[in-house]
């Protein structure tokens, strides 16, 4: 009975020194930056990243939003995050083109089917290496949107040969590398503008997801889809070191518990779904005068034969940067096989 009471007098002393730990943080509010609008499908992920971590702090560790580039430009975000201009951010290494090259493996065409999956294989992948090549910040996640695909206004696109001397609006750097590397012209204006670009004519294709037929009305004015999933946009979010190192030992431990492939894929699973829903709708249910281009196992073996020199050029800008590419693309491959990612 003796060694009873002690070991609960023991667990109660616990309780209250782990109770007035919390009770004697500080509260912190993280400004979470982000350049999509307040609508955006990352928003609810968001505020349940705020949810879990005031809850594991007793409160004193909380996040504020601050979307559609309130604090700075989409480009800006890594170095806005870098000099504590915000404390989160959501950036997206393809803004800005060489300076991250092992993380825009991702980027290359037919690596990935499922962003769910990739969100959690991604982030665990990446951790080796983002504290080298995004030494001035903390990782926390790495994910993608859904798989993108050409859009045309008119032409069908079946075969690499079918870009030759089409504009097309490219979804990234590397969509624009590709693109130009099979004859095309990409076309560089903002997404806001390319709308208007595709419906004057200056366009004639675009690289989105599915969703982007919807949520961005671009479905008004492309009406052919290739039926492939050809690309995705990698994106990472980072944290402020000295914001880090300011938090009480249970409050950092309280971001780590977050920043895990699992709670990745939780924070992106609503865009995800979004994503999903509605490219299973355009797909299944087509309305009068579109066209989806379904390609065949010849057609896809084309178009990878065809992304070769691209990540060649990937290749070589990793091994200028320091690293061994055949091994980073190995290990990268790897990690979305066994993560169920993998298009194969």
């Amino acid at each position: 009975m003796k060694t009873l009471r002690l070991l609960a007098a023991g667990a109660v002393a616990l309780s209250m020194t782990a109770s007035a730990a919390l009770a004697q943080d500080k509260k912190v509010v993280l400004k979470l930056s982000y350049w999509v609008p307040p609508t955006h499908a990352l928003t609810p992920g968001y505020k349940e990243w705020d949810e879990a971590l005031r809850k594991a702090t007793n409160g004193t560790l909380s996040i504020q939003l601050f979307p559609s580039s309130q604090l700075g430009s989409g480009p800006d975000h890594y170095d806005m995050i870098k000099g504590g201009v915000a404390d989160i951010g959501l950036i997206n290494p393809g803004y800005t083109p060489g300076r991250f090259p092992v993380i825009s493996v991702s980027d290359l065409p037919f690596q990935t089917k499922d962003s769910h999956a990739t969100a959690a294989a991604l982030t665990g992948w990446y951790k080796k290496y983002a504290a080298k090549e995004m030494a001035d910040v903390m990782t926390c996640h790495a994910f993608t949107h859904e798989p993108g695909t050409f859009h045309m206004t008119k032409k069908e696109v079946r075969r690499p040969e079918d870009i030759r001397g089409l504009k097309i609006r490219a979804g990234n750097a590397t969509m624009a590398e590709y693109i130009t590397s099979l004859g095309g012209s990409s076309v560089q204006v903002p997404i806001m503008e390319a709308f208007e670009t595709l419906n004057r004519g200056i366009t004639e294709g675009i690289t989105i997801p599915w969703g982007g037929l919807v949520t961005m009305n671009f479905g008004k004015v492309v009406k052919v889809h290739t039926e492939v999933p050809l690309y995705v946009s990698t994106f990472t979010h980072n944290i402020n070191k000295r914001t880090y190192d300011s938090l009480s030992p249970t409050q950092r431990k309280a971001l780590d518990d977050t920043c895990t492939p699992d709670f990745a894929r939780q924070i992106y699973r609503h865009w995800g779904k979004e994503e999903r829903d509605y490219e299973i709708k355009l797909r299944s249910t087509p309305e009068a005068g579109r066209t989806i281009v379904k390609l065949s196992p010849d057609d896809i073996a084309a178009w990878r034969k065809s992304a070769e020199p691209v990540v060649a050029s990937w290749k070589a800008s990793v091994t200028k940067a320091g690293y061994n590419a055949d091994e980073v693309y190995k290990e990268f491959q790897a990690a979305m096989k066994a993560g169920g990612a993998a298009f194969e």
